[in-house]
């Protein structure tokens, strides 16, 4: 009897502390801070998608606006898309991001990197970025002569403090290491993860595009913050070259929570690996670059300058009338050499192009966890407007910004595991995929100023009525599942993954207020037109006058509600379909083979064009198709 007694209590101890040591586990692997001082209680985490009903799924929703809800809903949905990275080009998230294992990876430099270093997904990429060629003939001679590497831009890349291409013929990432022109060994590197790389931050928006007007605010955040919590001086930091200081800056605070790197868009994805030496990485390829000129067999370009007998005046430029026969006919020979080489620059810089514009539809070699997202949306005062908007806006707080890096080490350290994750951004994709067409088509009937109030209507309705009597429930009789408004957002939104963290909330509450605000908009359409179609069939309804203010304000309503959406494929769209020798051009606010436009002048680049509400530079449209015809020069259509 004892003896039992005593099995029996001990076997209880043994079950509270097992309950006790869940409960920790619990609490140290997957409650994170508030990301938001708004946040409803903790106690809705954890719950499981099986008590999220129709009825009672908003009383799981956190407080958010509808601007914050559409800057976040957009910033998922471009999130590791290159096309819809330059449309929006201000982010303000960390997307917590893993590199799987067995990914390859390339690099070109003149060394094999042992600190931080970039490293391209493509390795058209690197190729075009590395391989940086002399000039022959009269090429030679122009001061600001054209990068050939980068086409009909001109090569412009600005040399403000965030720039780290201070010459457009150095090397493609950091301080100087050599003369212009990269003379001597160049290696195309390969690396390959040997590991699933499960702690890397990508950052969202045009990330890489050495700009000073927001798209690298999530990179001098932290480096604000790391430089105050490490103690670090800014003086003579990476020889001034300030993208190289916050790559420098994030490592280092990153080690402590084993953080791999960041990720962000220029035209392709790259990544900062911030530990080269790491058995996480293994080089399995280093190739010494074999430059076209000398693959077939030309000599260097001759050095034209006065002091080698060359007739030029004060400002270097040549006086063709004072050559002499033999120097005309040396200029000739290298000006044809020069006009070969250039074919192979553009097809270069074409295929580089091309390798980006594969990931408008996403990098999918890179995984995101959404669990462990940290956003400044819903921390500080968010513009909706992606061309509009800031982290570092003057407005948001000291405090806020250390917050938002506390959350960020507390995220790391956990590490992340994508396949947890609820891939919001197709859950995201599903919602636009099924509204957007019904949207353009009621904007486009709406609009339509050749028929009646009455046919306007009547097409309309045939839109909106079907979609509302897809949940109204027939009267008189019982349903437990829920009808009519409610239910018909529930169904878009209704989670396929538990709820664990905060930024799950978060993002799902994004999706509940877009999917809601939606459909209110249509069934208010639809209310609002009945009226007019019940007098058209003989009931009695609206009066002229009321129809047509009817129609005015179900046009108003579609037309904010697109407008305040702000969904990429309602507003930009490629001209035509594009051939198999062409792409569908996005401009990239980064170094390109196009050129790099600065988004806070006026002088517009190619493709885009200057919006004086948001002073500034802004993406056309109307993108057009892009052939390898239009980097040679032979086309006007940018």
């Amino acid at each position: 009897m004892h003896a039992r007694r005593h099995a029996f209590l001990l076997a209880g101890g043994i079950l509270v502390v097992l309950i006790f040591s869940l409960s920790k586990f619990l609490q140290t692997n997957f409650s994170l801070p508030s990301l938001t001082s708004r946040s409803k209680p903790s106690k809705h985490i954890f719950n499981p998608v099986s008590s999220i009903s129709w009825d009672n799924y908003l009383n799981f929703t956190r407080e958010l606006d509808f601007g914050n809800s559409t800057a976040l809903f957009n910033s998922i949905r471009a999130a590791l898309r290159q096309s819809a990275s330059d449309i929006h080009p201000l982010g303000v998230s960390y997307f917590p991001a893993v590199i799987p294992r067995g990914t390859l990876m390339y690099h070109a430099g003149s060394k094999i990197p042992t600190s931080f270093e970039w490293l391209a997904m493509d390795h058209e990429f690197s190729y075009s970025f590395g391989l940086r060629l002399p000039s022959y003939g009269r090429k030679s001679l122009q001061k600001h002569r054209d990068d050939p590497g980068r086409g009909p831009g001109k090569g412009k890349i600005p040399g403000g403090k965030n720039s780290t291409h201070k010459n457009p013929d150095g090397p493609p990432r950091g301080p100087p290491r050599g003369p212009p022109g990269l003379v001597g060994s160049q290696k195309m590197l390969t690396y390959r993860a040997t590991r699933d790389l499960n702690k890397f931050l990508y950052l969202d928006g045009a990330s890489a595009a050495k700009t000073e007007t927001g798209e690298m605010d999530t990179q001098e955040l932290l480096s604000n913050v790391i430089g105050q919590k490490l103690n670090l001086s800014s003086d003579g930091e990476d020889g001034g070259m300030q993208e190289r200081t916050f790559a420098a800056r994030i490592c280092e605070w990153g080690k402590p929570f084993g953080l791999d790197g960041i990720i962000r868009v220029e035209v392709g994805f790259e990544v900062v690996l911030c530990n080269f030496s790491s058995p996480a990485v293994e080089l399995v390829s280093a190739l010494e670059m074999v430059k076209p000129n000398e693959h077939l067999g030309l000599p260097p370009p001759t050095n034209i300058s006065k002091e080698n007998g060359w007739p030029l005046d004060d400002d270097g430029n040549l006086v063709e009338d004072k050559l002499t026969d033999d120097q005309m006919t040396l200029l000739d020979q290298e000006d044809l050499w020069q006009q070969v080489l250039e074919n192979f620059y553009s097809v270069k810089g074409f295929n580089w192009l091309r390798a980006g514009a594969v990931h408008d539809s996403g990098e999918r070699r890179i995984q995101l966890d959404y669990r462990h997202m940290v956003t400044g949306i819903n921390r500080t005062i968010i513009n909706p407007d992606p061309n509009n908007r800031r982290l570092l806006n003057g407005q948001i707080t000291w405090d806020t910004q250390l917050k938002i890096v506390e959350d960020l080490e507390q995220a790391v350290s956990l590490g992340f595991d994508a396949s947890k994750s609820t891939d919001w951004q197709i859950a995201f994709d599903e919602i636009a995929s099924k509204f957007a067409p019904m949207l353009k088509m009621l904007s486009v009937t709406l609009n339509g100023t050749d028929t009646s109030s009455e046919d306007i209507a009547i097409k309309a309705t045939a839109i909106t009525l079907n979609f509302c009597l897809r949940f109204k429930q027939k009267e008189g009789i019982v349903n437990r599942y829920g009808s009519d408004k409610e239910f018909a957002v529930y169904q878009y939104v209704k989670p396929l993954k538990e709820l664990v963290t905060n930024s799950d909330y978060l993002i799902w509450s994004a999706s509940v207020n877009v999917a809601r605000k939606i459909v209110d908009t249509i069934y208010n359409v639809n209310e609002l037109l009945l009226p007019i179609v019940r007098t058209h069939v003989g009931e009695k309804g609206a009066t002229s006058v009321e129809a047509a203010e009817a129609i005015s304000k179900a046009q108003r309503d579609i037309d904010d509600l697109i407008e305040n959406l702000g969904w990429i494929e309602l507003h930009y769209r490629c001209e035509q379909a594009c051939g198999l020798d062409e792409i569908c051009y996005t401009p990239s606010w980064g170094p390109s083979p196009m050129g790099m436009t600065q988004p806070g002048t006026t002088n517009a680049g190619a493709g885009t064009h200057y919006d004086a509400n948001r002073q500034r530079l802004v993406i056309n449209s109307d993108l057009k198709c892009l052939s390898l015809n239009d980097l040679m020069g032979n086309s006007n259509r940018f």
